[in-house]
């Protein structure tokens, strides 16, 4: 199973880092035994999931949806992106494509 996120990332970015954030909860609560991956392009989203001491209340605050999903699957909301990363998302393999890609591909993806 695996979510791309292709969206170029343009200085804070509250909303992507939302999305982003709302993709790893839903691929770390997933149950179907298929392994989970995020592909993002840049750096920028895998450093935020790993180091971002923001809220999973405030990263999902736009998101009912997701927000039930969470609480049902992990519990309190009031946990850090980048705790919520290590400890319940570990499964979930973050790759960024320019990593992957060859370098004349990814030099496009992140213009």
């Amino acid at each position: 199973m695996a979510e791309f996120k292709l969206a170029r990332r343009r200085g804070a970015d509250a909303m992507r880092k939302r999305q982003t954030f709302k993709d790893l909860v839903m691929l770390a609560a997933e149950r179907s035994g298929l392994r989970a991956e995020l592909f993002v392009v840049g750096p920028e989203p895998g450093r935020f999931l790993r180091t971002s001491r923001a809220t999973a209340a405030w990263a999902l605050d736009r998101t009912p949806h997701a927000r039930r999903v969470f609480e049902e699957s992990f519990g309190s909301l009031d946990v850090s992106v980048a705790q919520f990363t290590e400890r319940h998302a570990g499964h979930v393999r973050v790759t960024d494509l320019c990593d992957v890609l060859p370098p004349m591909v990814a030099a496009a993806l992140v213009r």
